[in-house]
């Protein structure tokens, strides 16, 4: 009978934690979040390898690289983590000299 009342306290508390989680994942949206167009954002070429996006507003934000891969030339896309505001977002290409273009894109 004991065993009994530890499982049904387990499976109860295992559906707290699972509701609490789905609640602190959900998310709010914020008053201050602008579109990444408006956040005047910038965009920096790393050596010609990398790139970083820095948001002067507080917009989520990351960026987004186009690099190509040889000998067989074709294009393929990296993304940096997602931050926001004046967090940086940054990523690089899997080779060196391989950047095409960078961008900054609404995460």
């Amino acid at each position: 009978m004991l065993s009994a009342k530890r499982l049904a306290v387990s499976a109860a508390v295992a559906a707290t934690a699972s509701v609490g989680s789905l609640l602190v994942g959900a998310g709010t949206a914020h008053a201050d979040d602008v579109p990444v167009w408006q956040a005047n954002c910038h965009v920096y070429n790393i050596f010609n390898t990398g790139g970083m996006s820095l948001c002067e507003l507080g917009a989520w934000h990351q960026v987004k690289l186009t690099c190509i891969a040889w000998p067989v030339p074709f294009t393929y896309w990296k993304y940096g983590p997602i931050q926001y505001g004046q967090n940086q977002s940054w990523a690089s290409c899997d080779s060196y000299n391989a950047l095409v273009n960078v961008e900054v894109i609404q995460a």
